[in-house]
């Protein structure tokens, strides 16, 4: 399994469609308390030394390490990687940039459709570090997976970033997710974990990328940005990707953005 990371300027390898149509967003923000920090995902995504120098027994009883079952589904997720030895160490870097892009190969296309939720949490599952072979129509029916768990089964009229990542983990696809409070925690997954799920508003002047749902790839140093990929097909965009400025970034995940991180399990 490759587990290279590429460089950012990549564009995918292959599309579902090279034609852009009239597409619809469908994000719908809906913010739950029960869910997790990241600082908590990333405590048990990476476990500390003073964790990992205990015997089991010793976790058990002694820590609050393991708070409910979620908790032993990221770290069964460590234990694999440990088994699996490290991964391959990632290719060159563009110049002024700290971290490859996450590889997501495939370009996906939602069509005249609101499934946004749906093909975003789809590309999570193709990007590396645990790559799928997801297609469009995994996405749609991801979409109205999602419909199902938000109590309107067939309905049109969008889902939650929650709701994706609840229906991936019904699949047995990943162990928890967690939504980012700030650019550095963002930071944070995006350079040691993999890509990110962001849904935010979508302003008149972003469907012109020089200037929803989306999967964050990478962040770019020298350009003071993040790269994203969309899934309006190869023929928007930067062969289906943008970028944003940190700042601008910033604004938008503090207007009721989300941007959700997930410790997807290996299959």
């Amino acid at each position: 399994m490759e587990l290279n990371r590429r460089l950012a300027q990549d564009p995918p390898e292959r599309s579902a469609s090279e034609v852009i149509g009239p597409h619809l967003l469908g994000r719908v923000y809906r913010p739950d308390p029960r869910d997790w920090s990241l600082p908590r995902l990333m405590e048990i995504a990476e476990p500390p030394a003073e964790i990992r120098q205990r015997t089991i027994e010793q976790v058990l009883t002694e820590t609050t390490y393991f708070t409910d079952w979620r908790a032993y589904l990221v770290f069964w997720r460590w234990l694999k990687k440990q088994a699996g030895g490290a991964p391959p160490a990632p290719g060159p870097t563009p110049a002024g940039d700290a971290a490859p892009a996450w590889q997501l190969p495939v370009q996906l296309d939602q069509g005249d459709t609101g499934h946004c939720v749906g093909f975003g949490w789809t590309g999570w599952v193709d990007a590396t570090p645990v790559p799928g072979e997801f297609q469009n129509a995994d996405a749609h029916a991801l979409y109205y997976e999602c419909k199902v768990i938000d109590g309107e089964p067939r309905a049109e009229n969008g889902s939650t970033v929650r709701s994706g990542a609840l229906a991936l983990r019904n699949r047995g696809r990943l162990a928890a997710f967690a939504f980012a409070g700030s650019l550095s925690e963002i930071d944070q997954w995006i350079n040691t974990q993999g890509s990110v799920v962001v849904g935010t508003n979508w302003t008149d002047d972003m469907f012109h990328p020089d200037a929803d749902c989306y999967v964050m790839l990478d962040r770019l140093d020298s350009e003071q940005a993040y790269l994203f990929q969309n899934s309006w097909g190869s023929g928007w965009g930067q062969h289906g990707r943008f970028k944003i400025k940190f700042a601008d970034f910033a604004g938008l995940l503090a207007a009721d953005g989300e941007a959700c991180c997930a410790a997807e399990l290996p299959h």
